[in-house]
């Protein structure tokens, strides 16, 4: 996302930006308001699913942008992976993101204290 190197000064108008990072909402709504002031169009793109889901190509997509964007680009997104939703306009693909990682880490929580209770007990 820099000025001079990055991708915003090759940016036409009517081109199209897929972040798929996994990155802060406000950066996605920063990078969105930037290339919409370029007349193109983004969305915030995170992925589940690790190298497997990648190599398999059963990635889910958590995106965030102009609904239009995701139908247009419904092929990519079918290439890549099993499940792409848009979930609103710019840094809502982020923000269902965390809400995964949130799940994800207090599963994984569960588990460890379950695994210590069966060990004490």
């Amino acid at each position: 996302f820099d000025k001079k190197m990055g991708m915003l000064p090759a940016l036409k108008d009517g081109k199209i930006f897929v972040d798929c990072t996994t990155s802060k909402p406000t950066l996605a709504k920063k990078i969105a308001k930037k290339v919409e002031s370029k007349k193109g169009f983004v969305l915030d793109a995170p992925v589940s699913g690790g190298d497997v889901g990648a190599r398999n190509g059963t990635l889910s997509f958590m995106i965030g942008g102009d609904d239009q964007i995701v139908k247009h680009l419904t092929p990519c997104f079918e290439a890549m992976g099993s499940k792409f939703e848009c979930m609103g306009p710019a840094g809502q693909g982020q923000h269902t993101k965390m809400v995964n990682q949130i799940f994800i880490a207090s599963g994984m929580m569960g588990l460890v204290e379950g695994l210590y209770y069966a060990k004490k007990a």
